[in-house]
């Protein structure tokens, strides 16, 4: 009887602290600006991709088994944070143009979790989840050299159901 309490009271001790420190990961948050490489990849793990933006390091956290949230966290010539940004906005996704390379697309916007193939070997298509009150997503079509054909938004239907799920 001892032992099933001491399980029971490990449960409720050490599972909430297990989710609190699960969702601290997922997001960026302010402290960390001033913090360095080493304390951001405790917080938040390992990123996606680095890249160089405006001299600064840029290191892409794409979030969620589906997207949702990608953050681009930018770092200083001495490796420590110097802001965060949540790219996966509207106004991000109005930048898109045919012609746009892939690569280009990475730098603004990041890779997507979700892709899907266009029959015939036509190319591809990157489809972005995002946080929205018009329940709505962002579909890139890429040709087979890897460049943007086209863009734009779809609808999902009223209960907001995503694809792969």
């Amino acid at each position: 009887m001892l032992l099933m309490n001491i399980r029971i009271a490990l449960f409720f001790i050490v599972l909430p602290v297990l989710l609190l420190t699960a969702c601290a990961g997922y997001a960026p948050h302010d402290q960390l600006v001033g913090k360095d490489r080493v304390a951001l990849i405790a917080s938040m793990g390992q990123p996606e991709r680095e890249t160089i933006s405006e001299g600064n390091k840029k290191l892409h956290f794409v979030r969620g088994p589906g997207g949702w949230d990608t953050y681009f966290v930018y770092l200083d010539d001495n490796d420590r944070v110097v802001r965060w940004e949540q790219v996966l906005t509207e106004e991000r996704f109005d930048t898109i143009r045919a012609g746009m390379t892939k690569e280009q697309v990475i730098e603004t916007i990041g890779v997507s979790k979700i892709t899907h193939g266009i029959g015939r070997n036509r190319g591809y298509v990157w489809h972005y989840r995002y946080k929205t009150t018009q329940c709505r997503s962002f579909l890139i079509e890429f040709t087979p050299e890897h460049v943007v054909r086209g863009a734009g938004y779809l609808f999902r239907s009223r209960l907001c159901k995503y694809v792969g799920q």
